[in-house]
């Protein structure tokens, strides 16, 4: 009769405390407090890619330039990629912009002529990519720049190129 009795009542127990954590927030919140979440926003002031992905035969990365000038910009490219015939860099208004190339196996190293101001955006295309079908459909292109005034490079993020299904 006990183990009975304390069984019913620990489902009991069980049954309302399960009821009190199943209640909406919604029910806890006021408006105001809901309101006030909803207008989070972030202010980033650094360098960071807005944007990446492939055009025909072309790949490209797209960046914000915040916070200071851009005076390099390091592009580590993924291990599937066997080749490319050329790279474009273009700013916000289609500009081309000037820079000085080193290519290996491994990376891009672009030095722009002219530091990339502040405020600005530019796009690097890599055209004429040639890359291992073994390897998978997601190429990781990591990239890191150099601003203006500061030694050494800063990571500014990784672009993910998803590669379409042929067929």
């Amino acid at each position: 009769m006990k183990v009975l009795l304390f069984g019913s009542l620990s489902a009991l127990i069980l049954t309302m405390s399960a009821t009190a954590l199943a209640t909406s927030v919604k029910d806890h919140q006021s408006n105001s407090d809901t309101h006030i979440l909803s207008q989070v926003n972030f202010n980033i002031n650094v360098p960071h890619i807005t944007n990446s992905g492939i055009r025909n035969d072309t790949h490209f990365i797209r960046l914000a330039v915040k916070g200071m000038s851009l005076q390099n910009l390091t592009i580590f490219l993924p291990s599937q990629m066997e080749r490319f015939n050329g790279v474009r860099i273009t700013d916000q208004s289609g500009k081309e912009i000037t820079a000085k190339m080193e290519i290996s196996k491994e990376r891009l190293l672009i030095t722009f002529d002219q530091p990339v101001a502040t405020g600005g955006s530019l796009e690097v295309e890599l055209i004429g990519v040639r890359r291992n079908s073994l390897g998978g459909n997601i190429l990781l292109y990591g990239v890191s720049g150099q601003r203006v005034g500061l030694m050494g490079e800063i990571p500014i993020g990784t672009a993910r190129i998803d590669i379409p299904e042929k067929g």
